[in-house]
């Protein structure tokens, strides 16, 4: 866990100890045993059972007497979704997302930061697909992805070298993403400079991605993207999506300017 407000007599440390519990399941770690979940999070492992016992008795975390492992429940899910319904871009702009997917017939988001991460807030999957490998919720390395990029070059300097402070190089997520934080800065800001960004295999091989800013009160805020397989090189893939996504971008800027 975070030192950095444990001397503010206001923080609520068993509150932040809760939700980095919350927290420390991912994709990658859906079921843990008590042990590994106070490795992860940095708690004692009394510690760690005191919280999981609260969570468990509240409903957010399940436990299987089998394996000794915990999981979240589905009550984890109110948490997420009664954020995602404040946002403009979910209530606002999901029509005009269904319609961009229908046009180019291709899956299309809109995700936002947080953290060195981007989430999926809403989402379009293409009619001819019978299943899709992203959700509202889902979450993909920033340094990977085309909105990532995109949004991590509207942050000023001292935003960046804060967020990525102590790291210089980046997780491997196929084998042509970016590795070092400077040059993924370069890329950042070449991305923000000309208004959009492509990636091609970063996030999933034998994918690629461009993605177009939206703002909120004069910043950018959302990343809206499509993604397909690599049908197209390069330069033709950029010339197919880009002009529909920019023309969407637009119809959804003035909805998110009305709303302020």
């Amino acid at each position: 866990m975070k030192d950095e407000h444990l001397d503010d007599p206001e923080f609520i440390k068993s509150l932040a100890k809760g939700l980095a519990v919350i927290e420390s399941f991912g994709a990658d770690a859906p079921q843990m045993t008590l042990s590994r979940i106070a490795s992860k999070v940095g708690l004692s492992p009394g510690s760690a059972r005191r919280v999981l016992i609260t969570l468990t008795k509240l409903g957010y975390v399940g436990y299987s007497e089998e394996d000794k492992r915990y999981h979240l429940a589905a009550r984890t899910l109110q948490l997420g979704f009664t954020y995602l319904m404040t946002l403009p871009a979910l209530n606002l702009l999901q029509p005009r997302l269904s319609e961009l997917s229908d046009k180019l017939n291709e899956s299309c988001s809109i995700m936002m930061l947080v953290d060195r991460e981007v989430v999926c807030v809403a989402r379009a999957t293409a009619r001819r697909l019978e299943r899709d490998y992203m959700t509202v919720g889902t979450r993909f390395p920033a340094h990977s992805s085309s909105t990532g990029k995109l949004l991590l070059g509207a942050m000023s300097d001292e935003e960046f070298d804060k967020l990525y402070d102590g790291i210089t190089t980046l997780p491997e997520v196929t084998a042509f993403t970016v590795r070092t934080v400077d040059a993924l800065r370069e890329q950042a800001r070449t991305a923000y400079q000309r208004g959009w960004n492509v990636v091609d295999q970063e996030t999933a091989i034998g994918m690629s991605s461009v993605a177009v800013p939206l703002t909120v009160k004069g910043r950018i805020r959302y990343g809206l993207s499509t993604s397909a397989t690599l049908k197209y090189e390069g330069s033709e893939f950029v010339d197919r999506y880009l002009p529909e996504l920019r023309h969407a971008a637009e119809s959804m800027q003035k909805l998110l300017d009305a709303r302020q």
